[in-house]
Order: structure tokens, then C-alpha cells, then sequence
């Protein structure tokens, strides 16, 4: 056999087994959107309208239609009775998928509970509930909390010259990231008696609200160090009142949120000071991919299927860097 033909018959070869990997990769691919389609998804947020929920609702809709299935978006707009029946509909409609997220621990517990019994997989985004369900995809609140706390005590505690006092102002006391937040600083802070904090009252995730609690605050407390908000949209009517009362060098404004530009240009105008972002554009990203393997059948195999979001820092200074932030 001439070298010629042995040399052929390798390419010829490996020609075969290259298109034989494509077609088995092609037809996995085929079989796995085949397994999606037509099939139906409910996403239940606490309000749309908000960057959080549109950045996932964003994500979430690429993946439908790739895939082939539906995705119906059901808004209460920030009413909880409303967000309960909604729910209810939902559940009685059978989706294929339920993703919720949860305004506090236990206002949709029971019905996460019930549609988990009816075979309906549940997603949970971000904040989650006293009730386990099939999927949660979100931020590790327990870690931000603590980061925050930290950085509070390097700022505003022993041999800082500052007060040492500090507001919290969560969305609302019962949500999830305001529990394990709230938790995970009180134990930093027990640890550093100089830390006082001379408020801690919640804006119902009211920008308004938020600016009217800091207002007193500062009236109270002309010496404050810190505010630590819960949520970057809130937090700015914080900011702003810091910033109305001229004492925008003299009281850090600490916030958490999905990182979108508006966060951005609030650092940039010294509403906000330091953000620890979940980026809730990559969080719709992963959401999509969850509900991609809940349809095709993924269980968790009893324990939920979890994937922890990625965390940046967003901060004024020096150190500032626009390219954290996700574009609406």
C-alpha cells in the first residue's frame, strides 16, 4: 500500500470520526431542545419594571425561545395579596416550571410546598423561602452580609476617628436577604462593641421611604458613619438625603444589588459609595440554564439543584470601574 493511500485512508478516517462527534453532538443538542418544547413556564416576580426582574426576565425569554418552550411573566407589582393569587392561578395551570421570588420567608412558603407536591418543579430566584423547592439560583446573603460588616468596622471602628455609628435599612425585616444580612452583620459587630447601630428600619423598598428613615437618622445622629441598604434602588433615596444634608465625605453609603448601569452612575455621582453586586444579568443567565435542565428532567436527587451567584464590588475612588455594571 503506497503512502498515498495510507495517507488518505488516516483522513478519510479521521474525517468520519470528526463527523460522527458532530452528528452525536448535533443530535444531543436536537434531542435536548426536542425535550423542551412546547412545554410551559411561569415566572412569578415580586414586580417587573425593576432592572432586577427585567434583567431576568431578559435572560430567561433568550433561552425559551431557543429552546422551544414558553415563558409567561405574571407581575403583582410590589402587592403581596396580589402575588398570592397569581401564584394560585399558576400552580392550578400546571406549568412545567415555577419560578418565584420571594418578598419574604414566608408569605409563599405554602404554595412552594403545594406545587412541589403536584409535580410542578420550582425555581427559586434570588431570595429565598423557609420552603426548600427543586432550584434556587441567587446571592450568598450570609457572605455579603458579613464582607459589609467587615468593611463598616475598618471604616467606622476603633482607631477610624469616626463614631463608630451606623443605619441599616433593609427593603423589608422578613425577606430573606434582609434575615441572613441582618444575621451575619449583628455577629460581626457584637464582636466590635465600638459598632453601634442606631437604626435599623425597613423602607418597604421605598427610594422615598429610604430618604425620609436616613433624614431623621442624620437629625438624630449628626455623627453617623455608615448606612448599609439593602438594595442599591432604595438605597439611593439614602444617598440622596446624605447628600442633601452636605455630608456626603463624611457618611459611607454601603448598598447590595444586580449591578446594573444605574448603580453605576449612582457611585459616580457619590450617591452610592461602595455596591456589592449579585449582577443580576449573569443571575437571568443562570436561571435559564436551571430551567433548561429542570425541563429536560433534572431533580437535584433531593437535594436543590443550586447555583450561587458571582460577586463584584462596585466602588467610588480610585479603584472604580464602570465595566461591573451590565447595560439595560
Amino acid at each position: 500500500m503506497t503512502k498515498t493511500v495510507k495517507s488518505l485512508m488516516r483522513r478519510t478516517a479521521a474525517g468520519l470520526m470528526i463527523g460522527a462527534v458532530a452528528f452525536a453532538t448535533t443530535g444531543a443538542s436536537a434531542q435536548a431542545e426536542g425535550a423542551m418544547a412546547g412545554k410551559k413556564v411561569i415566572f412569578v416576580p415580586i414586580a417587573m419594571g425593576i432592572s432586577l426582574t427585567e434583567g431576568w426576565a431578559r435572560r430567561m425569554k433568550e433561552h425559551a425561545t431557543a429552546n422551544g418552550y414558553t415563558l409567561d411573566i405574571r407581575d403583582p407589582a410590589f402587592n403581596t395579596g396580589v402575588m398570592s393569587e397569581l401564584l394560585a392561578k399558576a400552580i392550578s395551570e400546571k406549568p412545567d416550571v415555577l419560578v418565584v421570588h420571594n418578598p419574604t420567608v414566608q408569605l409563599l412558603a405554602r404554595q412552594i410546598r403545594q406545587a412541589e407536591a403536584q409535580g410542578i418543579k420550582v425555581l427559586q430566584i434570588n431570595l429565598q423561602s423557609s420552603q426548600p423547592s427543586t432550584a434556587f439560583v441567587g446571592a450568598n446573603w450570609e457572605r455579603i452580609g458579613h464582607e459589609i460588616a467587615e468593611d463598616i468596622v475598618k471604616e467606622c471602628g476603633t482607631g477610624s476617628g469616626k463614631s463608630g455609628k451606623v443605619a441599616i435599612i433593609p427593603g423589608q425585616l422578613t425577606a430573606a436577604d434582609s434575615v441572613m444580612m441582618n444575621e451575619a452583620a449583628m455577629k460581626v459587630f457584637a464582636e466590635h462593641p465600638e459598632i453601634e447601630v442606631v437604626s435599623n428600619q425597613a423602607s418597604d423598598w421605598e427610594p422615598e421611604k429610604a430618604r425620609q428613615i436616613t433624614t431623621t437618622v442624620l437629625q438624630q445622629s449628626p455623627d453617623l458613619c455608615a448606612i448599609f441598604g439593602h438594595w442599591d434602588v432604595h438605597t439611593m433615596g439614602a444617598g440622596n438625603a446624605v447628600k442633601d444634608a452636605g455630608k456626603t465625605d463624611d457618611v459611607l453609603v454601603y448598598a447590595t444589588g444586580g449591578g446594573d448601569d444605574v448603580t453605576c452612575k449612582a457611585v459616580e455621582d457619590g450617591v452610592l459609595d461602595r455596591v456589592w453586586s449579585y449582577d443580576a444579568d449573569g443571575q437571568g443567565q443562570d436561571a435559564g440554564e436551571i430551567v433548561d435542565r429542570l425541563l429536560q428532567g433534572a431533580t437535584g436527587d433531593g437535594s436543590p439543584l443550586q447555583v450561587e451567584s458571582k460577586l463584584k464590588i462596585i466602588k467610588a475612588g480610585a479603584s472604580y470601574d464602570p465595566s461591573l455594571c451590565w447595560k439595560r
